[in-house]
């Protein structure tokens, strides 16, 4: 019970710091726009007419980094205080403080070729960018799966073969039941970091991967981590990757759309005083466009979390009928739990608002549901004495 009322406090912890980093940055981003201060931010870096692609870059680097440097105390809170006080991180100050500027620099060194790529959508395709930059998100996301296994994932972690040779033939093998080939099978520091155990596929095609946390092979007995790759291998068996891309484009969709609308009825209206523009394809827009698309992606993640949690029961479903081990399958769940002080039974409300997989206790229903049947085969399948 202990365990249990640690878990809930951890995660409505996290909950709540979570949701107050949202309003926190919409409100951030309103005031900014609503005070005049973005007005004044282009004036000191954007020229009086027009601008360059230095000068756009200028302008979106410093928002970027504003942007980061006022969310950056509640992230020390959530990430670094909270995670310490729970006992689950093992990082230093130092550490916590060097991923973060280390996610900075990677972010901004695609967000600035992306926003400059937004800005010629819009010029080129003023009243059709929100579908133009739907359908773009596609490749996009395809080309960063496949490269971030290779250029950004080993900036974070090391990634090694997998030493127990045993182990891994067993993950391989039942990779190749799923019908999955995997280049390897590879195990991450993840205990330099934290107590939470993990695993998971990286890359597309030949650069796919079995990756397993080293607290995972610390915790858990060899029949739990296949139920825990059987489940991952049911993503790749189900092309759940392709899926969770395409919803994302029609997320996008729906996104860019309303913020499209939104943007536009602002500038209107207070364009030209609040910012200096009524143009949504000048770069003195790009504040209200980005106010706008986070208002509306707030309003459309419910959908894409309830499509993540269907594919989740199916990827449960998928690992049950693969291992035909729901006491393992049970086993692992609890641990999972345990280890990264899951509420096993949240609220249906908070289910719906923040979770992209089924509550622990659903999961754990689930095997409970199959093990008659499952037994039922292993007798029928086993031969008289």
């Amino acid at each position: 019970m202990v365990d249990v009322e640690r878990a809930r406090r951890y995660t409505r912890t996290k909950e709540r710091l979570g949701l107050l980093g949202v309003a926190l940055g919409l409100l951030a981003g309103a005031l900014f726009v609503f005070s005049g201060l973005a007005r004044r931010v282009a004036r000191r870096l954007l020229p009086r007419r027009g601008s360059t692609v230095r000068t756009r870059a200028t302008y979106a680097g410093v928002l970027g980094l504003a942007s980061w440097l006022a969310g950056l105390p509640l992230a020390y809170l959530n990430g670094y205080v909270v995670e310490h006080r729970y006992g689950l991180s093992r990082q230093t100050r130092a550490a916590w403080f060097g991923d973060q500027l280390k996610g900075q620099a990677i972010g901004m060194a695609l967000a600035l070729p992306l926003t400059e790529g937004l800005h010629q959508i819009i010029r080129r395709f003023p009243r059709w960018w929100w579908l133009v930059v739907s359908l773009a998100a596609v490749p996009l996301t395809a080309v960063m799966a496949h490269l971030y296994p290779v250029l950004i994932a080993p900036r974070f972690n090391t990634f090694t073969p997998l030493e127990d040779r045993e182990l891994a033939a067993r993950l391989r093998e039942l990779a190749s039941h799923s019908g999955v080939e995997v280049a390897d099978v590879m195990t991450m520091d993840m205990s330099r970091r934290t107590t939470k155990a993990n695993a998971f596929f990286t890359g597309l095609g030949r650069t796919k991967r079995i990756v397993l946390g080293d607290t995972l092979l610390e915790h858990f007995s060899p029949e739990e981590i296949e139920i825990v790759v059987a489940h991952e291998l049911a993503h790749q068996a189900n092309r759940d990757i392709w899926r969770m891309i395409a919803s994302s484009a029609f997320l996008t969709l729906g996104t860019a759309a309303l913020a499209d609308r939104a943007a536009r009825a602002f500038l209107r209206r207070s364009g030209a005083r609040l910012l200096g523009t009524r143009d949504l394809a000048d770069i003195r827009a790009l504040p209200i466009l980005g106010l706008a698309f986070s208002a509306a992606g707030l309003l459309l993640t419910p959908l894409q979390l309830g499509y993540s949690r269907d594919l989740e029961r199916r990827a449960d479903a998928f690992a049950l009928a693969l291992t035909r081990d729901p006491d393992a399958f049970s086993s692992a769940m609890v641990k999972l739990g345990k280890l990264n002080l899951a509420d096993p039974a949240p609220s249906r409300l908070r289910v719906w608002l923040l979770y992209s997989h089924p509550p622990i206790v659903e999961r754990v229903a689930r095997a409970d549901a199959v093990r008659p049947l499952d037994q039922a085969h292993r007798e029928r399948d086993t031969p008289p004495e």
